[in-house]
């Protein structure tokens, strides 16, 4: 912008009763129409690498699939995968549950989502279909980062999500399994492996 401002727009000479008026509006012009191309530019790169988007959003980024567990009321343990789904301005989260047997238990998505990198705190309200019971329920999770200090993007997160519907706590530690978006089932039995 600078350089356009500087060098190219003296150089657009008309005659001298339109040039103060030109001047300025071609000034605006290419200051908008540069920043925009280089904002498309930064857009552009950021959902093509991960690395630029790590790089960019830093404390913040949480994108990829992230793999942990739980205990159910019964004692059994269930088996969680999750996906980050980030961009530059938002967060989605998307997961599912597998018991002992590797058969789904439930299937969650989130609705509302907040990164607070001061704290090292993730919370998000979602949305959930459980599937031995055929319910739908809404619920709130919290977890903590872990990191290696306050600038660094989480590589595992602990904490708790509860259901609406009875309010008790579930803990689940997860850890960061790719980057990448891996296929539930997929993550599931690399984990096991």
């Amino acid at each position: 912008m600078f350089y356009a401002i500087k060098y190219i727009v003296p150089r657009l000479t008309f005659s001298p009763e339109v040039d103060h008026f030109i001047q300025p509006a071609v000034s605006f012009i290419s200051a908008v129409g540069i920043y925009k191309m280089l904002a498309s530019l930064v857009l552009s790169l950021a959902k093509r690498w991960n690395w630029v988007k790590r790089w960019l959003l830093g404390a913040h980024y949480l994108g990829g699939t992230w793999v942990g567990s739980f205990k159910s009321a019964s004692g059994e343990t269930i088996r969680t995968v999750e996906h980050f789904e980030q961009s530059l301005s938002t967060l989605k989260i998307r997961g599912q549950a597998f018991n002992e047997h590797g058969e789904s238990y439930a299937l969650w998505n989130s609705v509302s989502e907040n990164i607070d990198t001061v704290s090292g705190l993730l919370t998000y309200t979602y949305n959930c279909d459980k599937d031995s019971d055929k319910s739908s329920f809404q619920g709130i999770g919290v977890f903590h980062f872990q990191r290696t200090d306050s600038s660094s993007a989480p590589t595992g997160i602990r904490g708790y999500s509860a259901d609406l519907i009875d309010g008790k706590r579930t803990d689940n530690e997860e850890q960061k399994c790719s980057e990448d978006l891996i296929a539930f089932k997929d993550a599931l039995l690399a984990t096991k492996a």
